[in-house]
């Protein structure tokens, strides 16, 4: 989706239903606007999404979402693919940099790291706040690939945020709880892992009591038809606010 279509699209969405201050955080991201120091960050996001889509090394896919058993041997793909089919696009990434800015939180979660493109543009935005004179945020990711999480990991280190992004390996199932008892309470919380219904409900539900008071949930690949999206709508029904971006579905909890 482009920047245009994009800006569209959140301009006309509903978020009535979601409380101060996260409301106004999303009207402040859906701009799509970015000063001049903003947009060094993109461009150096930019940067690292092309040397992604330019990795043709073959690496070993451990996919727990898809059932991946034990003893089986792992499919192969290049990270050029990995990157183009599941990293985190250049307008959606403008808008979680965005929101990651306006509401300045002190700790995020992500579930579902893949090739680090979505804890780099959180990390950034993080970042910049900080250089700001803003609060000292940190980004703890979830990746159950190990080959996905190192290649992420250096990444991270080549662009100067391993010591604000680290990545944990593993099952979601395994790795979570102890993330949870010791990273939190979370104010920003990205799922875009594991994505079957049952998941996304038992994961949410597992992270509600390690977020803070208006803690903000995204959840990924909402889209109409899409298991996730059928997760979200259950749980918009428990949460304090919710709102659907088309992509993303939001989640408030106070």
């Amino acid at each position: 989706m482009s920047h245009v279509a994009l800006r569209s699209l959140l301009r006309f969405a509903s978020l009535s239903s979601l409380p101060e201050p996260a409301r106004s955080s999303v009207r402040v991201a859906g701009r799509l606007r970015l000063n001049p120091q903003e947009a060094e960050d993109e461009r150096a996001l930019d940067a690292f999404r092309q040397r992604l889509a330019a990795m043709d090394r073959e690496v070993p896919v451990v996919d727990y979402g898809a059932g991946t058993g034990a003893g089986e041997k792992p499919p192969v793909r290049r990270l050029s693919e990995v990157y183009r089919r599941a990293a985190t696009g250049p307008a959606w990434g403008r808008f979680l940099y965005g929101l990651a800015r306006a509401m300045r939180p002190t700790r995020v979660l992500e579930l579902g790291t893949n090739l680090g493109v979505g804890a780099a543009t959180l990390a950034m935005a993080l970042a910049r706040t900080e250089a700001e004179g803003g609060p000292a945020g940190r980004v703890v990711t979830l990746e159950g690939a190990p080959a996905y999480a190192e290649v992420a990991r250096q990444s991270l280190a080549e662009m100067g945020l391993s010591e604000r992004a680290r990545v944990v390996v593993g099952a979601f199932v395994d790795s979570l709880p102890d993330v949870l008892d010791g990273e939190g309470p979370f104010d920003l919380v990205f799922i875009d892992g594991h994505h079957e219904e049952a998941a996304a409900r038992t994961y949410v539900h597992a992270i509600r009591p390690a977020l803070s008071s208006g803690a903000l949930v995204i959840l990924d690949d909402v889209e109409p038809g899409r298991p996730v999206r059928r997760a979200w709508r259950s749980l918009a029904e428990e949460a304090d606010g919710s709102a659907w971006l088309g992509k993303y579905g939001l989640l408030v909890y106070r």
